[in-house]
């Protein structure tokens, strides 16, 4: 882990911040719209006994997952997060290009929160990507003249 004393360069702090803020959306729609949600799980997965508070604990578990490359980016600088992150927001896009494809009524179903959830997905993608970041990935932060031997 990278010292908590350690300047991030500013793309990869945004990158954290659009990332958690993309996570936040969708998790906040999800828990105002409980109702809504637990048809469109019950349809998805029917064999599944779902719930009020089962749907709570899918919201969770994916603001939870979403958590963890923002850790591996932002802590400790994992190389593989970036294409990690990269590929989960290739798909989220890639699955509203394929709705979009079949009809663009059916784009409507997309939300407004999860149409900003994917921008601020595919911002965060980019920021990955920018010169400071990929010295942040090669020199894992650096030395923290903070830590002695």
């Amino acid at each position: 882990m990278i010292a908590l004393s350690r300047r991030r360069p500013t793309s990869i702090t945004v990158f954290a911040v659009a990332f958690l803020g993309s996570a936040l959306l969708v998790f906040a729609e999800a828990l105002l719209n409980i109702p809504d949600r637990l048809s469109y799980l019950a349809k998805l997965m029917p064999a599944v006994d779902w719930s009020r508070d089962a749907v709570i604990v899918w919201q969770s578990m994916w603001l939870s997952i979403a958590l963890i490359p923002i850790a591996m980016v932002w802590l400790s600088a994992v190389r593989f997060a970036r294409w990690m992150v990269t590929i989960m927001a290739a798909l989220k896009l890639l699955g509203v290009l394929l709705v979009a494809m079949k009809s663009w009524r059916m784009i409507e179903m997309i939300g407004p929160a999860q149409l900003a959830s994917l921008l601020l997905t595919v911002l965060a993608v980019a920021l990955l990507f920018t010169p400071a970041s990929n010295h942040w990935f090669k020199d894992r932060g650096g030395t923290d003249p903070a830590v002695f031997e």
